[in-house]
């Protein structure tokens, strides 16, 4: 599906009914374009060769969809790529972006929700495009930065709520899987941002000659988003090794514990065997034998023996 936007010199903003008009003038210097391409087919990919004129090259990484967020300068333009995180981190969508004084053309083989509100906060402000194409750029990478951090704050939140389980006791197995899962998804997100950082870092620097001077700061702003981004990310990261640790000592100390209760129950419970086997033996000649009392004294020790370990290892909070 194609979508055009155009912003004229009286500086109104509109959808375009008519592409393929738009597909005429796109380079007009009359007015302002955006066209955006949002899971295209095999036939529009090939507009962007055929119509556009954009390299074999950049069209091919679009169509691949493997690439890192990256820059390349081309006579008349600059390809951009980004990277938006899906839902549950374990991947990340491709974004594509053709940058030009007087247009600017998206690309997404799939559907990313921060575009439409890109979309959407531009119809609201039709200011956005009078500036630029670029002041478009900056629309769609602060839509795609402010994604990341709801991503980040659930992924907080649980580990705060796997420590809050640990420190309560309820350090179950299948807390180690959710740990694991958790720190998939740190290093899924932190390999998403670390090059996205890199990319602002490039446009803040002016690496693109299609980013005024004036808008510079925009993209500046987006680079000190990112760093913290990619700070917190890493600070998730070593709390859950934290918390992984923990859970370990955890379910070490609770084998300790068990292990200490075994221990006290076996030394209890030994002692009264001992006695029981020692008069078990079947010697002819054993003094107790013929005691009449005996056997009652034979329970006794049993009972006080097994009554003062009990003592003894409770104490000790064996037990």
């Amino acid at each position: 599906m194609i979508r055009c936007f155009t912003c004229g010199r009286g500086g109104d903003f509109r959808e375009q009914k008519d592409p393929a008009r738009v597909l005429r003038e796109f380079k007009s210097r009359r007015i302002m374009s955006w066209v955006d391409f949002e899971t295209p087919t095999e036939a529009e990919l090939g507009l962007l060769t055929k119509k556009f004129g954009f390299h074999n090259l950049a069209v091919e990484d679009v169509s691949k969809g493997r690439q890192r967020p990256k820059i390349e300068n081309y006579e008349g333009y600059d390809f951009i790529v980004l990277r938006t995180p899906a839902k549950d981190l374990a991947s990340a969508h491709q974004f594509n972006i053709f940058l030009s004084k007087k247009y600017i053309v998206t690309v997404n083989l799939h559907p990313v929700p921060e575009e439409a509100a890109a979309i959407e906060k531009a119809a609201k402000n039709p200011e956005l495009l009078r500036k630029g194409p670029d002041a478009v750029l900056y629309s769609i990478l602060d839509a795609f930065v402010d994604a990341y951090f709801p991503a980040l704050k659930e992924l907080d939140d649980q580990v705060d709520r796997i420590e809050e389980e640990i420190v309560s006791g309820k350090a179950s197995p299948r807390i180690l899987h959710r740990l694991l899962l958790l720190k998939r998804r740190a290093a899924n997100l932190r390999r998403i941002t670390w090059p996205m950082r890199d990319l602002a870092n490039s446009l803040a620097r002016g690496e693109s000659n299609y980013i005024s001077e004036k808008n510079l700061i925009y993209f500046r702003d987006i680079h000190d988003h990112l760093v913290r981004i990619v700070e917190q990310v890493d600070v998730t990261r070593d709390m859950i090794s934290t918390t992984m640790e923990a859970y370990l000592s955890v379910v070490s100390n609770n084998l300790n514990v068990a292990m200490k209760k075994l221990t006290a129950i076996a030394t209890i419970l030994f002692v009264p065997a001992l006695i029981a086997g020692v008069y078990g033996m079947n010697f002819k000649y054993m003094p107790e034998l013929g005691w009449e009392h005996g056997y009652y004294f034979a329970l006794g020790a049993m009972a006080v023996v097994t009554g003062g370990l009990y003592l003894y290892f409770k104490q000790r909070e064996w037990l």
